[in-house]
């Protein structure tokens, strides 16, 4: 295991396409009216062939770019498509092809969608996931596949970054490294373990230094880096396999100060091998119980060592019933891993201003101070300890009396500094904006 962890022809579509500052069909015209103005008329017969040329090669962009911009938008929001800004930048290695097609951004974020086409062989599907890729400016990125068309190859993905500001007209490289492909679901994974089975194991654990841990996640992990050595249970005390999955086994169980630790090993040669666990009732719901982790390794002499091998999950089961409750698991194989150098080179313009207010509410371990509000969504500002567990709802209200109500898309939280994004399945028109409900509480705009 490595580290743990989602949206025809030309001629008829022209008038219909509309981009915030370009406008596909004038500008074509323009360009073959200047062509036919500086051609020498004491060649009639090199006009002709010039000008038939012209418009071939013309009218063959022009139909990459109406098509691959209409295949964006037909699986986006049809509200989106008037703020995508079209780019088209392709880039091609390893006999692979990937087209950055449009994006928008605002001051906060931007929304790059492209796409990634196997021309040669079966190395793209549905599962493809990018591994190492970068954008020049801007940070917390993820992405997530929309659509995939077999019979092409081709999947379409969304792209997530934070950092809107720093991108405003400046000229962004996206670059794309590796990605993952043929991965495998393991979901609903019976562990046939029973809780009541689970003995304390205090007097059978190992200290950790949480300087040399190699990842981490959840609310006990801030509390564990404060603490500077934690106990985990000892390593390779049992080997529980579960139903199909070969690449990760329970390495040991059991009580640590009445929290429940599970041990895994990794031993998968997957590069992104993960998972996790949760727990069910006796209707098979999914209960919100979530488990903080630490990763690490362990040395031949059985001391703690700056590795990935193994992850425990820990769980904090006060109030729980361990007779009524059923441990249970998700894992996902890695599959194949692509490498290859695909690059593109573009700007993006903001959408319209945002709008903002200040405001004060309290949130147990963190305080919100600014709400910003732009045509993709609303962001929401604050300071303290974020509880990843506990996501504000939000709403927005208009001045027609409408209301949306908004998603999390990204949260980020660095020097107790918070941002949470919420983002819009439709724009939203900053002027017509009357409140934001942040978990029943209004909070007003003036206008």
């Amino acid at each position: 295991m490595k580290y743990d962890n989602d949206e025809q022809i030309i001629k008829a579509k022209l008038s219909t396409i509309k981009t915030p500052e370009y406008d596909i069909a004038t500008e074509v015209n323009k360009k073959l009216e200047q062509k036919s103005s500086i051609i020498n008329k004491r060649k009639p017969l090199r006009i002709a062939m010039l000008t038939c040329a012209c418009l071939m090669l013309s009218v063959g962009v022009l139909a990459a770019t109406v098509l691959s911009f209409n295949k964006i938008g037909s699986k986006v929001s049809p509200e989106i498509v008037p703020i995508l800004q079209p780019i088209e930048m392709v880039s091609e290695d390893n006999g692979i092809k990937m087209e950055v097609v449009a994006a928008y951004n605002d001051d906060e974020m931007a929304v790059i969608y492209l796409t990634m086409q196997d021309l040669t062989g079966d190395r793209i599907d549905e599962s493809i996931d990018l591994y190492n890729y970068t954008l020049s400016e801007g940070a917390l990125f993820n992405s997530q596949v929309i659509d995939y068309d077999e019979e092409t190859k081709t999947a379409i993905l969304r792209i997530q970054a934070n950092g809107g500001e720093k991108m405003d007209g400046k000229k962004l490289s996206f670059v794309v490294k590796s990605f993952l492909s043929g991965s495998l679901v393991f979901d609903e994974v019976e562990t046939g373990i029973n809780l009541t089975d689970i003995e304390d194991a205090n007097s059978q654990t190992i200290p950790l230094n949480m300087e040399h841990v190699s990842g981490g996640s959840g609310t006990m992990f801030d509390l564990w880096e404060k603490q500077g050595t934690i106990q985990v249970l000892k390593g390779d005390e049992m080997n529980i396999s579960l139903p199909q999955i070969d690449f990760m086994y329970i390495s040991n169980i059991g009580y640590i100060d009445n929290k429940l630790h599970i041990q895994t090993k990794w031993v998968g040669d997957g590069i992104d091998d993960h998972g996790y666990f949760y727990f069910t009732d006796a209707e098979n719901n999914a209960l919100e119980l979530y488990p903080s982790t630490v990763h690490f390794g362990i040395d031949e002499s059985g001391n703690t060592m700056d590795r990935g091998d193994y992850i425990e999950y820990v769980f904090d089961l006060k109030g729980i019933d361990p007779k009524e409750v059923f441990l249970k698991g998700y894992f996902v194989s890695s599959g194949k891993y692509i490498e290859g150098n695909w690059e593109t080179k573009f700007k993006l313009q903001s959408v319209n201003p945002e709008k903002e207010t200040e405001c004060k509410l309290d949130f147990g371990t963190w305080e919100l101070d600014r709400i910003q509000v732009s045509q993709i969504g609303v962001t929401l500002l604050g300071i303290g300890k974020y509880d990843e567990e506990n996501n504000p709802q939000i709403q927005v209200n208009m001045t027609d009396g409408t209301a949306q109500k908004m998603e999390l898309s990204t949260s980020f939280s660095q020097n107790e500094k918070i941002n949470l994004k919420y983002l819009s399945n439709a724009p939203l028109d900053s002027t017509m904006i009357e409140s934001v409900n942040v978990d029943g509480k209004l909070i007003n705009f003036k206008h």
